[in-house]
C-alpha cells in the first residue's frame, strides 16, 4: 500500500498552535482565556504571561487602545462582530506589529466569549505605502499636465480675455536694459491712466507689496535661469490706494546661444477668486468645527448613558437572587426610578441633538437637596470605588443645602469627580467628599491621594480631550472628556469649578461652588404635603406591541384597582373599545395593521368613542409630533418611559 494512503495528519491541538493565523479567546471584557503559540510568538511574549493575566487592549498602542474603547467593543456589543480592522500590537521589544483582526462574539454554554484571528501585514503597509506614492505621483502629473494645459490655453485666448474682461494685461521687459512695457489692459488693472507706467522694472517692484518682493523676483529668476514658465501670487497696489491680488505667469526668450534675452508674461487680477478662496476656507474651517462637535456629543453621550447602568443592574441581579424585605423592595424602587429618569433626561438630550451641537443644552432646574444629588453620585460610583479597593471619606452638613438645580445634572458632576479621583487614584488609595455652605453658596469639594496633576497642566484640565501623560497607560484613563463635561454643567448652573495639585504624586482636589436657591433659609423648613387627590376605578384600554410595555402598563393600572384591557396592533384596539367602551385610552402611536393616529381618528367618529380619553403614548416628542397627535383627536401626549405619577394625575383629573 502506498505511503500516501495511510497520512499521519496533524491533532487539532497542534493545528490550533501552529496556524498560520495567531488565534486567541477572551471573555468579554477583554481578559485572555487562551493564545496560540503563532500569537505569542509574532510579539514576543510566553502564553503563561498573556492568559488570565492581560487583557487584549493592553496589547495595542495607545491609538488601538482608544480604538478598542470607542468602536471595537460597541461594534461588539452591536452587531456581534468585527472585521478587517488594522491595529498595532506592542511587541516584547517595545516595537510595533502591524496586526489585521477579525473578531466575533459568541456564546459556549452560558458564557459569552470573544474569538479572535490575527495576521501580520508588514507586507500590505508597504503595499499600500508603494499605492499611496504611485497616487500621489499620478496626480502630480495630472496637475502638470492641468497646468501646462491650462498655460497653453492661457495663451491662445490672451487677447480674448484681456479684452472682453479687463482682468488681464500683457508685458515684456528687455533683459539687456531692463526696460518694460505694459499693455493698456494691464495699465487700466493697476488704475493707471493709459501712458501711466513709467517702463522701468523698479517701477513695477514699486507697486508689488513688500512682502511679496522676494517671492515674484526668485520665481522669475528660476524660471530663467532653468529655462521654464513661471507662475506666482503676489499683493500689488491699485492706484486707488487698496491692495489687490495679481497672478504673474510668464517665461523667457534666448537667443541661439541660450542666453535670456526677453520676459514676456502677463498679468492677471486675482482678487475675486482670493476672496473666494478665503471664503471656502472658512467654510471648510466651520464644517471641521461641526464635525468635532458631534464626535464630541457622540462620545458624551456615550459616557453619560454609563453612567446609572451600574447600580440598575446591581438592582435587577438583587431582585433576581433573593426575596427582598419591605425595606429593600422600596430601596431597590426608588435606585430604578432614579436612574431610569436619569436615562430618559439623556435621551430627551439626544432627540434634542440640534440644540445640543448648538451650545444650547437645556437644564431641568428645580429645587434640590445637595445631600441628595450626593448620595446619587455615591450610589453610581460605588462599584468602582469598591473594585479599586479605595477609602471614601463622605463629610455632609448637617443642615439641608437647598439649590435652584436640575437634579441629574448634579449628580452627573459629583459622579465625574468621583470616578476621575477614582480612576486617577492607585489600588488602596483615599477619596475625600466634602460638602459646605459658605455665605450664599454651596461647596462640593473632591480629594483624593492620587496621581496628582502637574503644575503646567492645571490651565487645560478642563479642556475637552485633556489627558494626562502618565494616565494615557492606565487602563480606566478614560476618553478625557469627564472633567470638561464637569465644567460646561458647573457653569450652566452659574457656579465655578477648580483644580488643585501640589504636583505629581501628591493628589489632586477639585472644587465646585453653587448658588443657592433664592431665600433658601426662608423655605429651607417648609415641608409641602402633596394633595393625592381622589382615584375612581376606571376602565382603560393599553394598546402598545410592546407585549413586555403593554404588560406592565396593565398590572400598574390593575393594582391601583382599575379594570384593565390591552390590544397588541391598531385593528384589536379597535375591535377591543367598540367592545369594552373603556373610558381612558392609552394608545402607541407605532402599531402594525393601523397605526395609532389613524385608531384615534376611527373612534372619535364612533358615537362611543366622541367623549372617550384618548392619550397618545410614544417615544416621540417633539413639537410636531404633539401637533399631530393633537390633529388625530388625541387629548394628552406623553412621551415614553410614561411617569406614573402622570399618569396618575391624569386619572386624578378624570375624577
Amino acid at each position: 500500500m502506498p505511503a500516501s494512503a495511510n497520512p499521519v495528519l496533524p491533532t487539532a491541538e497542534a493545528l490550533y498552535e501552529q496556524a498560520a493565523s495567531g488565534l486567541l479567546l477572551t471573555s468579554t471584557d477583554g481578559t485572555i482565556l487562551r493564545a496560540n503559540a503563532t500569537f505569542c510568538r509574532w510579539i514576543g511574549q510566553d502564553a503563561a504571561d498573556l492568559i488570565g493575566q492581560r487583557r487584549v487592549q493592553e496589547l495595542f498602542t495607545m491609538g488601538g487602545r482608544v480604538f478598542y474603547q470607542t468602536h471595537w467593543s460597541p461594534l461588539l456589543q452591536i452587531q456581534g462582530s468585527v472585521a478587517e480592522v488594522k491595529l498595532d500590537m506592542v511587541h516584547r521589544d517595545g516595537s510595533h506589529v502591524p496586526m489585521l483582526l477579525n473578531a466575533i462574539r459568541r456564546q459556549h454554554g452560558d458564557t459569552t466569549y470573544h474569538e479572535l484571528a490575527v495576521i501580520v501585514v508588514r507586507d500590505r503597509h508597504k503595499y499600500e505605502n508603494e499605492l499611496v506614492q504611485s497616487r500621489k505621483n499620478a496626480e502630480a502629473a495630472l496637475a502638470a499636465q492641468h497646468e501646462a494645459q491650462k498655460a497653453l490655453q492661457e495663451t491662445a485666448d490672451v487677447l480674448g480675455l484681456a479684452m472682453q474682461g479687463g482682468q488681464m494685461g500683457a508685458w515684456s521687459r528687455n533683459l539687456a536694459t531692463n526696460q518694460v512695457w505694459w499693455s493698456s489692459q494691464l495699465e487700466v488693472l493697476m488704475g493707471l491712466p493709459t501712458g501711466g507706467f513709467a517702463g522701468t522694472e523698479s517701477d513695477f517692484f514699486d507697486l508689488v507689496h513688500h512682502e511679496d518682493l522676494s517671492k515674484v523676483s526668485e520665481a522669475v529668476e528660476q524660471a530663467v535661469t532653468l529655462g521654464t514658465d513661471y507662475s506666482v501670487e503676489f499683493r500689488f497696489r491699485h492706484a486707488g490706494g487698496q491692495w489687490r491680488w495679481m497672478e504673474g505667469r510668464g517665461r523667457a526668450v534666448y537667443d541661439a546661444q541660450g542666453t535670456p534675452v526677453t520676459l514676456y508674461g502677463l498679468g492677471i487680477d486675482i482678487t475675486d477668486r482670493k476672496h473666494s478662496e478665503d471664503q471656502w476656507q472658512e467654510i471648510s474651517e466651520r464644517l471641521a468645527q461641526a464635525d468635532r462637535r458631534k464626535d464630541e456629543f457622540l462620545a458624551t453621550l456615550a459616557h453619560e448613558l454609563r453612567n446609572p447602568l451600574a447600580p440598575m443592574r446591581n438592582v435587577v441581579e438583587l431582585l433576581n437572587l433573593q426575596t427582598l424585605d419591605a425595606t429593600q423592595l422600596r430601596w431597590t424602587r426608588e435606585v430604578l426610578e432614579r436612574q431610569l429618569q436619569h436615562l430618559t433626561h439623556l435621551v430627551d438630550d439626544l432627540l434634542e441633538v440640534s440644540r445640543i451641537t448648538q451650545g444650547k443644552l437645556e437644564l431641568r432646574r428645580q429645587r434640590v437637596e445637595l445631600a441628595h444629588a450626593v448620595h446619587g453620585a455615591l450610589e453610581a460610583a460605588a462599584p468602582l470605588v469598591r473594585a479599586a479597593s479605595h477609602e471614601l471619606t463622605v463629610d455632609l452638613p448637617e443642615q439641608a443645602i437647598m439649590l435652584d438645580a436640575d437634579p441629574t445634572r448634579l449628580t452627573q458632576i459629583i459622579l465625574n469627580l468621583l470616578n476621575n479621583a477614582t480612576k486617577y487614584t492607585p489600588p488602596g488609595g483615599h477619596i475625600w467628599l466634602s460638602v459646605q455652605q459658605v455665605d450664599e453658596h454651596a461647596t462640593v469639594t473632591v480629594r483624593d491621594s492620587g496621581l496628582g496633576i502637574p503644575r503646567e497642566h492645571l490651565a487645560t484640565i478642563f479642556e475637552m480631550f485633556s489627558q494626562l501623560t502618565p494616565a494615557l497607560e492606565r487602563s480606566q484613563g478614560g476618553l478625557g472628556i469627564g472633567l470638561a463635561l464637569v465644567r460646561g454643567l458647573v457653569e450652566l448652573h452659574g457656579g465655578t469649578v477648580s483644580a488643585h495639585s501640589d504636583g505629581p504624586g501628591q493628589g489632586s482636589e477639585f472644587k465646585v461652588t453653587l448658588p443657592l436657591a433664592p431665600s433658601h433659609h426662608a423655605e429651607a423648613t417648609q415641608v409641602d404635603t402633596p394633595d393625592e387627590g381622589v382615584m375612581c376605578t376606571r376602565r382603560i384600554l393599553v394598546v402598545d406591541d410592546n407585549e413586555d410595555a403593554a404588560e406592565s402598563l396593565e398590572m400598574l393600572l390593575s393594582l391601583h384597582g382599575h379594570e384593565v384591557r390591552s390590544a397588541g396592533d391598531g385593528m384589536a384596539a379597535l375591535r377591543l373599545a367598540g367592545e369594552f367602551l373603556p373610558e381612558l385610552t392609552l394608545l402607541d402611536i407605532g402599531l402594525p395593521k393601523l397605526n395609532g393616529y389613524e385608531v384615534a381618528k376611527l373612534i372619535r367618529q364612533q358615537p362611543w368613542g366622541a367623549h372617550m380619553l384618548l392619550v397618545a403614548v410614544t417615544g416621540w416628542g417633539q413639537a410636531q409630533d404633539k401637533q399631530a397627535a393633537d390633529e388625530a383627536g388625541f387629548d394628552r401626549h406623553l412621551t415614553k418611559p410614561v411617569d406614573p405619577q402622570e399618569l396618575m394625575s391624569i386619572l386624578r383629573e378624570m375624577a
